[in-house]
């Protein structure tokens, strides 16, 4: 659940800063959900027996880059440097 979440459950008429400044000093981990969050999430869940897959089959990134990017790059530098042995032979 997100802190926005939580705010809107808590049904405060505080402003949202004021009741997040108010749950910090009340010691409430507000999760951010972020990238170390999500981690922890998945490992506790593999801990727990549940199946997690880490890497999704049928996506179309390779470390958050689109294949066809990653392809294309390759090819131009696999003929810079075959261009280059060629040019050196000649």
């Amino acid at each position: 659940m997100t802190a926005n979440q939580m705010y809107k459950n808590s049904g405060s008429t505080l402003t949202f800063r004021e009741w997040l400044n108010r749950e910090k000093q009340k010691g409430v981990v507000i999760p951010q959900q972020g990238v170390t969050d999500k981690i922890d999430d998945e490992l506790q869940k593999k801990l727990d027996g549940e199946e997690v897959n880490f890497i999704k089959s049928g996506e179309k990134t390779v470390l958050g880059l689109n294949k066809t990017v990653i392809v294309f790059s390759v090819l131009i530098v696999l003929g810079a440097v075959g261009y280059t042995i060629y040019r050196k032979r000649k």
